[in-house]
């Protein structure tokens, strides 16, 4: 981040104005429509003032996951605390971290980020930083949920972690690619009888299925 106006009030609603803008671009056109000049025009600002913030199409777009990760980690644990029922809240984790489908924006981002990522050191640490919180809030869950007899992990919580989120990684990039038409409830359903095979000795029953979406 720069120092100076960007770190001001104004100058971070800017900066905000920045991101919403190529965000919203993202949404409609996808990567490939996102140019810095109609970022400028969206946010109602020129070219030169959205380069004050950010040193290039590629700043901005890493900068537009950021933000929507910071703002995704904020509601995932706002709703994660008022869940109760560790299979519950794994559910909703699941629910949470896959994506919307094709046009979904921070799976867009992700995408084009880990393209990137082999190449560039600073990406790849970058990204590392963003999938942080997942990994912490999974694994929080799984503690709490072994810690009151609900969960008998198989092995290592932290092998567990890393293996549940790369298989939520796996499902977002099949659903986005390949099979959009397969219904969300699905993939959340194949997620969970994973996490039974690592979680349980024997399946449970599981009450209040999230097929049709959180509640």
């Amino acid at each position: 981040m720069r120092r100076g106006p960007g770190n001001t009030a104004a100058g971070r609603r800017s900066r905000d104005r920045v991101l919403q803008a190529s965000l919203d671009l993202i949404s409609e056109s996808g990567i490939d429509g996102v140019r810095v000049a109609e970022i400028a025009r969206r946010a109602g600002m020129s070219s030169g003032q959205v380069m004050y913030y950010f040193t290039s199409k590629e700043h901005i777009l890493l900068e537009t996951l950021a933000w929507c990760e910071y703002e995704d980690t904020r509601h995932r644990r706002a709703v994660l605390q008022q869940t109760t029922g560790a299979w519950r809240q794994l559910e909703l984790f699941a629910d949470l971290y896959l994506g919307a489908g094709a046009a979904d924006p921070s799976w867009i981002l992700w995408t084009e980020a880990w393209a990137r990522a082999p190449h560039d050191a600073q990406v790849s640490k970058f990204l590392d930083d963003l999938m942080r919180p997942w990994r912490e809030d999974l694994a929080a869950i799984i503690d709490r949920g072994t810690q009151d007899g609900t969960f008998r992990p198989r092995r290592a919580a932290g092998d567990i972690t890393l293996c549940l989120c790369a298989m939520l990684d796996g499902l977002s990039i099949l659903h986005m690619h390949q099979m959009p038409d397969l219904p969300r409830g699905r993939l959340i359903e194949l997620a969970i009888t994973s996490a039974q095979v690592e979680l349980t000795p024997l399946a449970p029953q599981i009450p209040g299925h999230l097929a049709a979406g959180p509640t």
